[in-house]
């Protein structure tokens, strides 16, 4: 049930709930700490008036007055001898304390006593009739009585003086605590919880509007934002996150419909051409030449499926390279292989020449990275004009391999810009129809995933591209190569 109530709701009740119990106990220990200390202060009042008392009477003094506390006189024999103060209309009901006992100090203090008062007429006090009270603070000395004649046997020997401690004072300070405890404390619980629920609504102000703003943005709508609050605090913090988040996905949509765009226009053009070939070929059966119909289809169906390739490559979320055992790739070996494999289909007029060490370690897929160099080496000889070359060596804790050619080059405005899918410049356009834009994407994401960077470096003729990848320190033999690049891989432990 209060898991449905609204955040401020269910903070002030939480906060007038511990301000209650809070202040209920407060106000209890401060109600008996006063009674205490009341009782406290009655009892010192006591012991200095049955000093007083038993002082005066030894000197034939009587007291009197409304201020006295109620006080009794005993003889030696534990005899009443007088009331006295607000006791003076009443009889006591019940046993007597005892007197001091036999040759007791004049400071002598009794341990306490029961005293029952008892009314004696009408005029008997009310809060005194019928109640027990605590006979504290006596006093004891001799007294010896002058004159014989008077009406009041004289005494000899000594007096107990009892004076009764009452707590009608510390009764009237509680009435009057009381009235305002009861009040106040349920009155100060509620404002409590009412600043409680105001503070929290206003703090929770902004965060409805930031929901508000996220309920009207939808799939068409990411370049809205939510407000950013002024006050720096967690809610303006969550504010420019969520806003950074929304920045990213406005990206990402944006560089998703692109890409779909991208795709569906690389797409229709193997397709329209396979299509038209096989309408006219179908057309005109008679004056086909089937043979060359097949292989121009053929040719369109093989684009397709490498496309295709691509896209599944760019789209799928892990790879070889980060899945498994950690392995060690000796980056000369891939490009020699490489060289070896290129040359026999490169056109006569280009020279690859290749310039690397004995041995330059990477961590990484032999797999992906012999596709990032094939896509590399595919980039130049689109461009070369006459020479390829091949580099590699280790700097530090990096390696490095450059693919270099002597055609146009890329130019500077073009060098971030290259690396995004189905970028090709408009001179590649026109020398290269079959290219599908995504073999640099391809490899800079193979780049990325070996937790390195590919880029376009200055050059003084063609296109430099430059691969640096960490550099791995080998504890065992590298990885042979395979004669297609794709034997099984050795693990190596992970530096």
């Amino acid at each position: 049930m209060l898991s449905r109530l609204s955040i401020g709701l269910r903070t002030a009740l939480a906060a007038g709930l511990a301000a209650l119990l809070l202040l209920g106990g407060g106000a209890w220990w401060l109600r008996g700490h006063m009674y205490d200390a009341q009782l406290q202060a009655t009892d010192a009042e006591a012991k200095y008036q049955a000093r007083e008392i038993a002082r005066g009477f030894t000197h034939g003094q009587q007291f009197a007055g409304s201020d006295l506390l109620p006080y009794i006189i005993l003889d030696k024999d534990g005899q009443l001898v007088s009331l006295g103060g607000p006791l003076a209309t009443q009889h006591l009901t019940g046993l007597l304390p005892p007197p001091a006992p036999p040759r007791a100090p004049e400071n002598w203090q009794p341990a306490g006593g029961r005293i029952t008062i008892g009314p004696t007429g009408p005029t008997a006090a009310d809060h005194y009739s019928g109640r027990t009270f605590t006979a504290m603070g006596s006093w004891s000395m001799y007294y010896r009585a002058a004159d014989t004649s008077g009406p009041t046997k004289p005494l000899l020997g000594p007096i107990t003086v009892y004076v009764l401690a009452t707590p009608f004072a510390a009764e009237a300070s509680l009435r009057t605590v009381d009235a305002v405890l009861l009040a106040g404390v349920p009155a100060a619980a509620l404002l409590v919880a009412l600043v409680a629920w105001a503070t929290t609504s206003r703090a929770l102000r902004p965060v409805e509007a930031i929901r508000a703003e996220l309920a009207e943005i939808g799939e068409h709508r990411l370049d809205r934002r939510v407000p950013v609050p002024r006050s720096g605090d967690e809610i303006s913090r969550m504010a420019r996150t969520t806003n950074a988040t929304l920045d990213r996905l406005e990206r990402s949509a944006v560089q998703q419909q692109r890409f779909v765009a991208d795709a569906s226009h690389e797409l229709r053009s193997p397709i329209a051409a396979l299509r038209t070939n096989l309408e006219v070929s179908l057309a005109h059966p008679e004056r086909t030449d089937w043979p060359a119909a097949t292989r121009e289809a053929l040719t369109s169906v093989e684009r397709l499926q490498q496309l295709t390739e691509d896209l599944l490559f760019l789209a799928r979320n892990t790879h070889p390279a980060t899945a498994g055992q950690p392995t060690i790739v000796d980056l000369s070996a891939v490009l020699r292989e490489l060289a070896d494999q290129y040359r026999p289909v490169l056109d006569a007029r280009l020279t690859l020449r290749v310039d690397v060490p004995e041995a330059v370690l990477v961590h990484g897929s032999r797999i992906p990275l012999h596709r990032l160099v094939r896509n590399l080496l595919d980039n130049a000889q689109r461009y070369a004009e006459e020479e390829i070359v091949l580099a590699t060596r280790q700097a530090g804790h990096r390696c490095l391999l450059e693919v270099r050619d002597d055609g146009p080059g890329v130019p500077p405005a073009e060098h971030e810009r290259i690396f995004e899918p189905f970028t090709r410049l408009d001179e590649a356009r026109s020398r290269d129809a079959g290219g599908s834009g995504l073999g640099l994407a391809i490899t800079a994401d193979i780049a990325t995933r070996h937790g390195g960077t590919v880029r376009v470096a200055p050059s003084q003729r063609g296109a430099r591209f430059v691969l640096e990848l960490p550099a791995a320190v080998r504890h065992g033999p590298a990885e042979p190569p395979g004669q297609d690049g794709h034997k099984a891989l050795r693990a190596f432990p992970e530096v």
